[in-house]
């Protein structure tokens, strides 16, 4: 599995990292600062799974979202599961993209490790 991890907060990046890699040992797992950074690298990188924070700076994890699906449909390439996470309330579009719980989930924060482990767990 290959995940990238999106988290303006470099310390939660970080321990997201640490968990992930700990629970997913053959996973490849990269780590960027927001979401412009998070779409640069899907370009670069087609990864199976992003874990994306919401509020952002430069770009959000939303918007990152919308363009990461553009590429995708673009490029005729499968879109990959996005777990979305924040600590801060969720808009109506947030909402209602997490809807679908075959693409994407959401994560409040603070969240602990076993969370994330089953979010990741739930991908099917």
């Amino acid at each position: 599995m290959k995940i990238l991890i999106a988290d303006d907060e470099t310390v939660i990046g970080s321990v997201f990292k640490m968990v992930l890699s700990c629970a997913f040992k053959d996973s490849s797992i990269d780590v960027v600062v927001n979401g412009a950074e998070a779409v640069d690298a899907f370009r670069n990188g087609n990864y199976d799974v992003l874990l994306m924070d919401i509020h952002m700076p430069v770009k959000d994890g939303y918007q990152a979202c919308l363009e990461i699906q553009e590429i995708c449909r673009q490029e005729n390439l499968k879109m990959p599961f996005v777990i979305f996470c924040t600590g801060y309330g969720t808009s109506k579009e947030i909402q209602e993209i997490t809807a679908d719980k075959t693409h994407f989930a959401l994560l409040l924060k603070p969240v602990t490790c076993e969370k994330i482990i089953d979010a990741f767990k739930a991908i099917k």
